[in-house]
């Protein structure tokens, strides 16, 4: 047993790490998953503090860390011993026993004697009126020993003593309350504390009963003495004051005791230590009445009030444990990259490399593009445009010519036949062929029937530049396919779009003579985009990659060509965008992924990249989820990480709460309010619904108690 030197110093109590309950990214809160009894279960023990006899036992449901509902009743017969029966329930049991109304009474079990006979001189054998070892006595309302027992814990029979009830008691006081880690983790807190195993197990005997100490192991009999030895320092109405002071001295200083005191005042290790060695001696143990001297001896070394320096076992806890350690682990590891404050940009490299504006302007230019693709189908259906090229030719008397040359004739005809039609000594096929006309709101074409090539260039009214040709490849009657490419501009972005397909679809059919708007827009383009520094970042980013995108134009009508705007309805465009490729920030950040934007400026942009784990062990799949708006100023709304089988959903919140949740693939959650001050509450880690530990800010970190005692800070 180790030994720390500062009275004023002590460990943290138990806490772990977890996020609950707000909503999306995890599921809610169930019941803890322990081991089912929903047969009937009969559970066993003993009252040893010496033996009670006539003791109630109360067994109650802990919930949430805290005493719940009665489960059953039982008194102890003449040797202790009770036993009692519930069905439909799982989970952990706080046993309770108390001085029966009718009666109870207890076997003194100490050496230096328990007190004096007050009521009944029946029970003084000697007439000494004196409680002397192996004498009974009444006991008093105040009595109250306890045990708190996980769910495996009720399979086997077990004793209630003095140990239980300060281990009980212990977990009682860490801030998940009693659940099946707070249970295991006091449990062997104790057990180092004081040197034996099994609290909870061992069969603890009648140190009056010779035979039973015959019969005893050596850990049955070291735990019987030490429960014994705390009602040697006082008398049988001290006890419970006695007994109260001592949970008091565990629960404020972290599960230890002082190993020794100066003065005499005050409960110390050495104390119990003593008093188990006198019993050990008049008993004839000598073994363990010299292994108490020695330990005895070695607390006398240490300085006067210091502390013990007990440890639970890191395996106390188990499975659960391990989940909840793991959850930290993993949190350390993603620390500088995730941040649990929705203030603060997570994977910032990343959101930097985005842009301030790259997905509502490359938004802004596919609408623009797509607009653009409207007059495609004038070198789609060439048959169908052949009057209307001839009515766009410069005087009546060209236009008028063109008409006689045309009629009765296809495209192939004209270019492909035996005829050679010239129109003012230039070759009818070749003006087809090379066609530049106004289109209104800023915008101009050149077509090329024969070739199939349609380029829409200008400045839209909405200040995108456009150069965009488009190729034709096929048509079904109402869907027309392009092949593109050509550039588009804005103020504060240049995009280049090197290949790649795009399909336009008119419900209805096409109307060469009245071109409208497509209801659909979607294709697959090879680009690079560059969006310019602005003077509130003073960045630039850059994108290179495949476009797939798709729009439905269908809310959008053409206006008047005197209009402010071109169209009406833009801000109702559904747009799916998703950009696959690298991005890069001119201050070096970069990141390959995509970019998907759904429904439009308001939408959500989900953001899906690879990246190695910080520790570089393995590598990650990273989405982040925000809108447009959010994202320019480096807010995120939702993060998923997944890496080996492990998989972190991070969900922010503003309001009305303002906090964060973090869950896991193992159902851990952590909850937190980030509101809390310094010190306050600001969550608490959860699985399957049950607290595993608090979390409270410190200085701009959180700090999280573990279960083993320690303490870290995120």
């Amino acid at each position: 047993m180790l030994l720390r030197n500062s009275l004023s110093s002590c460990i943290g109590l138990l806490c772990a790490l977890t996020f609950a309950g707000c909503g999306g990214g995890g599921s809610s809160a169930e019941a803890p998953t322990q081991a089912l009894h929903n047969a009937s279960t009969t559970v066993q023990g003993t009252v040893v503090k010496g033996i009670v006899r006539g003791g109630l036992v109360n067994a109650y449901k802990l919930k949430d860390g805290s005493i719940d509902t009665l489960l059953a009743s039982s008194t102890t017969d003449e040797s202790g011993q009770f036993s009692f029966q519930f069905s439909d329930y799982s989970g952990p049991v706080y046993v309770e026993v108390t001085a029966n109304s009718a009666g109870s009474w207890m076997v003194c079990d100490s050496g230096s004697g328990c007190g004096e006979h007050t009521d009944s001189t029946e029970l003084d054998k000697n007439s000494n009126g004196l409680i002397d070892f192996g004498e009974e006595f009444k006991l008093g309302s105040d009595f109250s020993l306890t045990a708190a027992l996980d769910s495996e814990g009720l399979t086997t029979p077990f004793s209630v003593t003095t140990l239980t009830h300060l281990a009980a008691q212990l977990a009682h006081s860490y801030p998940q309350g009693m659940n099946e880690i707070s249970i295991a983790v006091a449990r062997s807190q104790l057990e180092d504390l004081f040197g034996v195993s099994g609290i909870a197990s061992s069969k603890i005997i009648n140190l009056a009963d010779p035979d039973a100490i015959a019969n005893a192991g050596e850990q049955q009999l070291k735990h019987t003495l030490l429960s014994s030895a705390l009602i040697g320092m006082g008398n049988e109405t001290a006890f419970p004051q006695l007994l109260n002071a001592l949970v008091y001295q565990l629960q404020s200083q972290g599960g230890q005791m002082i190993t020794h005191s100066a003065d005499g005042n005050g409960i110390s290790l050495a104390d119990l230590i003593d008093e188990a060695m006198k019993t050990a001696r008049m008993l004839e143990l000598d073994n363990l009445a010299s292994s108490f001297q020695i330990t005895k001896t070695n607390l006398w070394t240490m300085d006067a009030g210091s502390l013990t320096e007990a440890k639970p076992s890191p395996t106390a806890a188990g499975d659960k444990a391990d989940l909840i350690n793991a959850f930290i682990n993993d949190l350390n590891t993603w620390q500088g990259y995730l941040s649990l404050s929705p203030d603060q940009t997570s994977f910032a490299n990343v959101v930097s490399s985005i842009g301030v504006s790259t997905g509502a302007d490359l938004n802004n230019m596919m609408k623009a593009v797509a607009l653009a693709g409207q007059y495609g189908p004038v070198v789609a259906l060439p048959d169908a445009a052949l009057s209307t090229a001839c009515n766009s030719l410069g005087n009546a008397l060209t236009r008028m010519t063109c008409h006689l040359l045309i009629s009765g004739k296809s495209l192939q005809d004209i270019c492909e036949g035996s005829l050679n039609l010239v129109i003012f000594n230039r070759s009818l096929c070749d003006v087809l062929n090379d066609l530049t006309l106004p289109l209104g709101n800023g915008l101009k074409g050149n077509f090329a029937l024969y070739d199939g090539i349609a380029r829409i260039y200008g400045t839209t009214l909405d200040g995108v530049e456009i150069d965009i040709t488009f190729t034709a490849v096929s048509n079904s009657g109402t869907s027309y396919a392009f092949s593109v490419s050509g550039t588009a501009d804005t103020d504060t972005g240049a995009l280049a779009i090197q290949s790649g397909e795009f399909a336009l679809t008119f419900e209805g059919g096409l109307d060469i003579k009245n071109l409208k708007l497509p209801e659909t827009a979607r294709g697959e383009i090879e680009v690079s985009y560059q969006q310019f520094a602005d003077s509130d970042s003073g960045d630039s980013t850059s994108f290179a990659g495949s476009l797939a995108i798709d729009l439905d134009l269908s809310g959008v009508r053409k206006l008047e060509s005197d209009a402010e705007h071109a169209y009406a309805g833009l801000d109702s465009v559904d747009l799916s965008l998703i950009a696959d490729g690298a991005f890069e920030s001119i201050y070096g950040d970069h990141f390959n992924g995509s970019l998907n934007l759904s429904g439009g400026l308001d939408s959500d942009i989900r953001v899906i990249f690879e990246t190695d784990l910080p520790d570089y062990s393995d590598r990650a799949t990273v989405s982040l989820i925000s809108t447009p708006e959010k994202l320019s100023s480096g807010a995120i709304e939702d993060i998923s990480i997944s890496w080996s089988g492990k998989r972190y959903d991070v969900m922010y919140f503003m309001a009305p709460s303002y906090g964060t949740r973090i869950s896991n693939q193992d159902s851990v959650i952590m909850d937190l309010d980030l509101t809390a001050e310094d010190g306050e509450t600001a969550g608490y880690i959860y699985h399957n619904g049950t607290r595993y530990a608090r979390v409270s800010p410190l200085n701009g970190s959180l700090l999280l108690e573990l279960s083993d005692g320690t303490e870290q800070v995120l």
